[in-house]
């Protein structure tokens, strides 16, 4: 495959192969000469074993109390890696549905979605060592129901920057710290690395919206009117919630305040 594509032919590939090798490729250089017209996608063409299943009453993850078990440890970092999966591809959705999005937005979305793939390829790494692979249990549809409300930069990064990849800042911490009580550093550091980069794709989406948003409104605002109508923004949160994070990520003391209530 050549070194150089166009966005907008890198993001076609990743939703349509069949391989995750080709969800996960990622070529030595990006231009977007072309972006082309919106061009919206129904759904990701799947390797064969990873298609969305419906999901399960009883296919929730296993409380945390019962981690101390490799092989329910492994059930999270499945689950987890199909998240990842989920937003390499939405990243390569709105980067089709958005083509008129700003030069540097689009630059900025398409380093976030490589370092999707790169978390992809660290969770099948710790799947590897707790005994499964990535497709040996089932996918779901989850995050990709929102996609047909990305119509826009703001769209996408309320939906996904703001409140998904939001939310991980409380759950990535939760997890590290369960990982932590039952000894297994591979997988605690792997969530430390996880809430960084979180971090950054949160800030990425607020800066992006700042600069979107109206003078009269509020980011928060902004955001709460943004949001996909299948999420709240009770959504952006966690159980045990960690504002410090927030602040890491440059959100305003209004929004964070609010999220608490």
């Amino acid at each position: 495959m050549a070194h150089s594509l166009e966005l907008r032919e890198w993001a076609v590939s990743i939703l349509s192969s069949d391989t995750l090798d080709g969800k996960l490729f990622a070529p030595e250089k990006l231009t977007d000469q072309n972006p082309g017209p919106p061009l919206l996608w129904d759904e990701p063409t799947r390797p064969i074993g990873m298609e969305f299943k419906k999901l399960k009453k009883s296919e929730k993850l296993p409380p945390l109390h019962d981690l101390h078990d490799p092989n329910k440890r492994a059930i999270c970092l499945h689950r987890f890696a199909g998240h990842e999966l989920l937003a390499v591809e939405i990243m390569a959705y709105t980067l089709l549905a958005c083509p008129n999005a700003p030069t540097h937005f689009r630059k900025g979305l398409a380093n976030t979605l490589k370092e999707e793939q790169e978390h992809v390829r660290l969770y099948m790494i710790e799947m590897k060592r707790l005994g499964i692979q990535f497709g040996d249990l089932p996918l779901y549809r989850h995050f990709w129901a929102h996609t047909k409300y990305i119509q826009n930069p703001v769209d996408y990064v309320s939906t996904m920057c703001l409140t998904l990849e939001m939310a991980n800042l409380d759950f990535a911490p939760m997890y590290k710290a369960v990982f932590k009580r039952f000894e297994d550093s591979d997988a605690e550091n792997l969530m430390q690395r996880i809430i960084l980069d979180e971090i950054s794709h949160v800030s990425f989406g607020y800066n992006w919206l700042k600069k979107f948003k109206p003078q009269e409104k509020t980011a928060y605002e902004m955001w709460a009117d943004s949001l996909s109508p299948l999420i709240t923004p009770r959504h952006a949160r966690g159980p045990i919630y960690h504002p410090e994070h927030r602040r890491k990520a440059g959100i305003d003391e209004d929004w964070i305040n609010r999220l608490c209530e």
